[in-house]
C-alpha cells in the first residue's frame, strides 16, 4: 500500500483532528491512528503518515484555542456553573497563566484535560504563541509516543514475518466502527444504570 495515498493521509489527518476537538473525542480513538502511521511509517520509510497525524491533532488545538477565544462569555458561564468548576476552573487559569507551556504540554497527556485546554486558554486571552509553543510540545510527546508504539510493534510483528502495517491500514475502518461501537454501548449502559440508580434512590 502506498502510504503517501489521499484517503490515507486524509484518514490519517481526520481522526488525529477528531479525537483532540470536544464532542468527537468520545467516539474517535486517535491511539488507532498514531499506531497506524507508526506502523506504516515502519513499513513503508514515508513520514506523510506521522506528519498528517501530526497536522490533524496541531489543527484541533489551534480550532479549539479560536473557539474558546470567540464564545468566552458563555463558556465562563457555564465553567462557573457551580463550586466545583469554580474551584477547577480557578487552578486551571492559574495554570496557565503562570506556566502555560508546561500545563498545555502536560494536558496533552491527560486524556479529558486536553480536550478542553485549548478553549479555556482561547478564553482566558493566553498568548497565541506561547499555547502554540506548548501545544507543539505536548503533541510532539503525547502523540509521538504512540507512533512510537506503531513502530516498535510493526519491527516486532516483521521479525515474526507478519505485515502489520498492510494489516492495519486494509482494516482501519472495521477497527474504528468496532471501536465506535464499544465507546457507544459503554456510555448506554452508563447512562441507564445511573438513571436506574437515581430512579431507586
Amino acid at each position: 500500500m502506498d502510504s503517501s495515498e489521499p484517503w490515507l493521509l486524509a484518514s490519517l489527518f481526520g481522526g488525529a483532528f477528531l479525537d483532540s476537538l470536544p464532542g468527537p473525542c468520545l467516539f474517535v480513538f486517535g491511539e488507532v491512528f498514531f499506531v497506524l502511521a507508526g506502523t506504516l511509517l515502519h513499513d513503508t520509510g514515508s513520514l506523510w503518515p506521522v506528519v498528517a497525524v501530526f497536522a490533524g491533532a496541531l489543527s484541533a488545538d489551534q480550532i479549539g484555542y479560536v473557539l474558546g477565544a470567540r464564545v468566552a462569555a458563555p463558556l465562563r458561564r457555564l465553567v462557573l456553573a457551580t463550586a466545583r468548576r469554580r474551584a477547577a476552573y480557578r487552578r486551571a487559569q492559574r495554570g496557565l497563566q503562570r506556566r502555560t507551556l508546561v500545563f498545555v504540554a502536560i494536558s496533552r497527556l491527560l486524556g479529558p484535560v486536553a480536550w478542553i485546554t485549548p478553549a479555556l486558554a482561547g478564553s482566558l486571552r493566553i498568548s497565541r504563541l506561547r499555547f502554540s509553543l506548548g501545544s507543539l510540545i505536548g503533541v510532539f510527546v503525547g502523540v509521538g509516543q504512540f507512533v512510537l508504539y506503531g513502530w516498535l510493534l510493526a519491527a516486532g510483528a516483521v521479525a515474526a514475518g507478519v505485515n502489520l502495517g498492510g494489516f492495519l491500514a486494509d482494516h482501519a475502518g472495521l477497527m474504528l466502527l468496532v471501536g465506535n461501537a464499544v465507546v457507544l454501548v459503554g456510555l448506554v449502559s452508563w447512562r441507564w444504570s445511573a438513571s436506574r440508580r437515581a430512579r431507586l434512590q
